[in-house]
């Protein structure tokens, strides 16, 4: 296949500093703590002697350009701490009293945005291979984890401590990259459905990332971005796995909440806001690490099914479109992503394997056409093998080094790569490579010099006054008005109102509230877009959101009912629906006076808006289709490509005062 026709004009990156220069000179003393290490003072200077040997070693200088102290750890370490290094762990459950480390795993903890839960199979999420931190972090050398953040921060960040001060205690004294998922716009599961109500987040509250797209503001993304590496920082970590640069041209797919919409320019535009805004214009102390995701594009997913299952394995480009689906790759690379995501799916018409197992896509397209030169990380695979099922997990992992691979997402077993060196089918210079490139943001962010945070100030920082009103304006920015008709809203404000769907009351509407339908002013109906739940699936996405977009036949047409008899009362009713996917709304719209959507907003930010407290000034971030024969007959990686389409992209009311 000719890719150059599929593909922009591909990036020109900045070389890597590989000077040979000695110590640059007058540079300024970085900060330096060691909680086993001792530290060396030359000239004046300080340094923490890492591998314990009484000397200034060259990576442990840094004075020195980053490409030296790069080239003199590599060649003193063994190939199972390179291994160590090409393995992203998934780790949790061995959080202890005050953020002590555990050598037994912790009980579940309650409300937690995604409990380590039972998957066998998995490593990381089965409870039979999770190895405690002391495996990890001496016996497999692993350096780069998943971990979940909850508890109170300055836990969290003593818990961030005492992993990187067990760390120090191996032999080269390596430190830790701890990384997370998206905690501050995460407001589903995966695949859809709603946390459990005790779920507990200790970050300031944002709207999901579509709910971002809804509001537009590349200036505002940038501003989230150093919010959200200011709490992660707090807390140990220096990376968040985000952001998600898929284009959501498929409207069935499940995970629409954690895109930019549909439009490819402005999740090139908040994509790169996003990578800005967390790392800064270059890496360095104060830099939160970013990986965009799923390369090449998670959206074209055939008939809208994900490929977390092996029901749903392939992306289809009917439209021959994908060069659209590469548009925010392209800007995020440019913007600095020190890290690419590959996707699960098989990309039809370019290979015949998984994305993570294709050399096509990860160094002739992602490396050559695009000129990415950083790390390049799987999705969390083991479970999705799509294309090499009859591989051995030795030699799935063989050909995704081959493919140009460096780290694995969610492995710890570092054996395979051992045994593929061993074997001559990785060599050295192959292993190298990857670890030079995920060493280099290591010392980007002077973890080298000082990996510790202030545990004292993490309760302080995290969801700081500003921080939380910064986060609850955005979420009522993000809510979008679709229908407002005879000026139903904003509600007037003696009306007596009668709520449904919502868990409790507003506390905007705790005085407000009839004492049933008959004696309300107006009813406000609060639902979920249209879904099917997939019982087939397993692992990560079991009970995933799929199917058809509109209420008929759909698990909650209890609501549309919910909706109709509301109307049948005569009163005014106002829907507030949780726009999770484009839906069909022609089988209530005519008869409400008001359609509210919302994209990961709270009820208190809904609230705002129904009483005029804010005016609604969010606008769709995806088309809204008129019917199921237009979700039906739609290409699956082409935009706005609806035969009827009821809302367009960037339509949203307002009031008038």
């Amino acid at each position: 296949m000719n890719y150059a026709s599929l593909l922009l004009a591909p990036l020109l990156l900045a070389p890597v500093d590989a000077s040979n220069a000695g110590p640059r000179p007058a540079q300024r003393q970085p900060a330096i703590e060691s909680r086993v290490a001792p530290i060396l003072t030359i000239a004046g200077k300080r340094f923490r002697d890492l591998n314990k040997n009484g000397r200034l070693d060259r990576y442990e200088d840094w004075r020195l350009p980053v490409a030296q102290r790069i080239d003199d750890l590599v060649a003193k370490m063994t190939v199972a701490e390179k291994a160590g290094l090409m393995m992203f762990a998934s780790h949790s459950g061995f959080v202890g009293p005050n953020g002590t480390l555990r050598e037994e795993l912790a009980p579940l903890p309650p409300g937690a945005l995604k409990s380590p839960v039972n998957v066998t199979g998995v490593p990381g999420f089965d409870r039979a291979d999770k190895p405690s931190p002391r495996v990890l972090l001496l016996e497999k050398h692993v350096r780069w984890m998943a971990v979940s953040a909850g508890g109170k921060p300055g836990d969290a960040a003593r818990w961030a401590n005492n992993m990187q001060a067990l760390a120090e205690q191996d032999r080269l004294g390596i430190p830790v990259v701890l990384a997370a998922d998206p905690i501050h716009t995460t407001n589903r599961l995966p695949g859809g459905s709603l946390p459990p109500p005790d779920r507990v987040k200790i970050t300031s509250d944002w709207p999901d990332q579509i709910g971002l797209a809804a509001i537009g503001d590349a200036a505002l993304v940038e501003r989230f971005g150093r919010i959200g590496a200011a709490e992660y920082r707090a807390i140990g970590l220096r990376m968040v796995i985000n952001p998600m640069v898929d284009v959501a041209t498929e409207p069935r797919w499940n995970r629409i909440p954690g895109t930019f919409g549909e439009d490819a320019a402005l999740a090139a535009r908040l994509g790169a806001a996003y990578v800005r805004g967390f790392q800064g214009a270059r890496i360095g102390s104060n830099s939160v690490l970013t990986i965009i995701k799923h390369f090449p594009g998670d959206g074209p997913v055939e008939n809208g099914i994900d490929p977390h299952n092996v029901y749903g394995q392939r992306f289809v480009y009917p439209a021959r479109n994908l060069a659209y689906h590469l548009e925010p790759f392209k800007a995020g690379i440019a913007a600095g992503a020190t890290g690419v995501m590959t996707a699960y799916g098989i990309p039809t018409g370019i290979d015949t394997v998984g994305s993570s197992f294709s050399k096509r896509v990860v160094t002739d397209m992602l490396r050559g056409d695009l000129g990415f030169n950083g790390i390049v990380v799987t999705d969390w695979l083991h479970a999705q093998p799509w294309g090499v099922e009859n591989l051995s997990k030795r030699d799935r992992q063989g050909r995704m080094i081959k493919a140009g691979v460096d780290q694995f997402g969610g492995e710890h077993e570092t054996d395979y790569v051992i045994e593929l060196v061993k074997l001559g089918r990785v060599s050295q210079a192959r292993l190298d490579q990857s670890a030079r490139r995920i060493l280099k943001p290591m010392f980007e962010l002077g973890l080298f010099e000082n990996p510790y945070v202030d545990a004292e100030a993490a309760d302080a920082i995290l969801n700081a006054p500003t921080y939380a009103a910064a986060a609850l304006d955005a979420q009522r920015r993000a809510i979008v008005l679709l229908k407002n008709q005879a000026a139903t809203l904003p509600l007037a404000p003696a009306a007596k109102l009668s709520l449904k769907g919502f868990d409790k009351p507003p506390a905007a509407f705790a005085a407000r509230l009839a004492a049933s339908d008959a004696t309300a002013d107006a009813i406000v109906v609060k639902v979920n877009a249209p879904y099917r739940v997939n019982e087939t699936g397993k692992a990560f996405f079991k009970g995933t959101h799929e199917g058809p977009v509109s209420f008929a036949g759909a698990d909650n047409e209890s609501d549309l009912h919910a909706i109709r008899a509301a109307v049948a009362t005569g009163k005014p009713v106002i829907v507030v629906i949780s726009m999770e996917r484009p839906s069909v709304l022609g089988e209530f719209i005519d008869g409400v006076g008001a359609v509210v959507a919302t994209f990961g907003s709270g009820d208190a930010a809904v609230a705002d808006i129904l009483t005029g407290r804010a005016r609604p000034t969010g606008k769709l971030p995806f088309d809204l289709p008129a019917d199921d024969v237009s979700v039906a007959t739609q290409h699956e990686d082409a935009p706005h490509d609806f035969a009827r389409t009821a809302f367009r992209q960037g339509f949203g009311l307002t009031y008038d005062k």
